[in-house]
């Protein structure tokens, strides 16, 4: 046989090898690559759960101060209660920060009838305009039963301090007013806003969208009252899981209507709306408590979870 007719068949070979090391070689590369992502995303998955933990931690945590406090609504901030700690030991450490806002204050002075200031523990996350309001103020409840003794003021502006600034006494919402009159210091002060959708008393039905207007001091989830225009008027109390913001529209989710055997009412847009509601003669306190939990992941990044939970007392 000639040696000469071999050569193309030897030149053959020697591609076929240098091909099928290439492909070899870009496999080995995928699979390594895979085993890289899948210990990634384990490594992830298992710092989103410490983060977790370490979030429902920080929650308990704040619950057990806020339940060493005596008066929630006597706080001078809002948030109140900021805490920041370091949990576990390397390398399964991580850190929680904790803050619980509120929906209400306190008068931390009395005020009268014609006083066109009104001093409280803490201004923090009312809203300072309200350019939805006629005339941009902003409105506020004093006291807790507007069918009594509460009386609905409005304000212009939040001044050096804890003041509310620019009150007016006897405010019509929603056709609904109470005469001025003296409150007394350690009254609670709600902010107040407006349903924009309006509720029938058919079976508690629960209207989809179901909006008020949007106000800072109001919690993310959590109850609030509205009040029908009847003598004297009646309050129905609604209890919402989650909300949105968008511009001056709030949008509540998880709605559960008539709670605490109240309504149902018919309830028309422009109706007064606050945060909480008096049970009998004595309201409830709500607070928001905001967990984030973050684990450092040590190949780049760290990994957080967030925990929102509204408590009561």
């Amino acid at each position: 046989m000639n040696p000469f007719l071999m050569q193309p068949q030897r030149g053959a070979s020697l591609i076929v090898i240098v091909v099928m090391l290439v492909v070899v070689s870009m496999i080995g590369a995928v699979f390594v690559s895979l085993i890289s992502t899948e210990g990634f995303t384990a490594m992830n998955q298992s710092a989103g759960l410490l983060a977790f933990g370490i979030a429902d931690a920080g929650v308990e945590f704040d619950q057990y101060n806020l339940a060493q406090n005596v008066d929630w609504y006597m706080s001078t901030s809002d948030p109140m209660l900021v805490f920041n700690r370091t949990l576990g030991a390397a390398p399964n450490t991580g850190t929680f920060s904790v803050n619980v806002n509120l929906p209400a204050t306190k008068l931390s002075r009395k005020i009268e009838a014609g006083d066109a200031t009104a001093t409280v523990y803490t201004t923090q996350r009312f809203p300072a305009s309200c350019p939805t309001f006629p005339g941009s103020v902003c409105y506020l409840q004093i006291d807790d039963d507007i069918a009594s003794t509460a009386e609905f003021v409005s304000y212009t502006g939040i001044g050096s301090g804890t003041t509310f600034t620019g009150i007016t006494h006897n405010v019509s919402i929603g056709g609904i007013s109470k005469a001025a009159a003296r409150h007394f210091r350690n009254d609670i002060v709600y902010p107040v806003t407006t349903l924009l959708t309006a509720l029938t008393n058919a079976s508690c039905t629960v209207p989809n969208p179901f909006q008020i207007t949007a106000n800072s001091k109001f919690l993310s989830a959590g109850t609030i009252s509205i009040y029908d225009n009847t003598v004297p008027p009646e309050q129905e109390e609604i209890i919402y899981t989650g909300s949105s913001t968008s511009g001056n529209v709030m949008t509540l989710t998880g709605v559960s209507r008539c709670q605490n055997g109240t309504g149902p009412f018919t309830l028309n847009a422009g109706s007064p709306v606050t945060p909480i509601t008096p049970d009998g003669n004595a309201p409830d306190y709500l607070a928001e408590v905001v967990s984030t939990g973050t684990v450092p992941v040590s190949i780049a990044g760290n990994a957080v979870r967030i925990i929102r939970k509204t408590v009561q007392r």
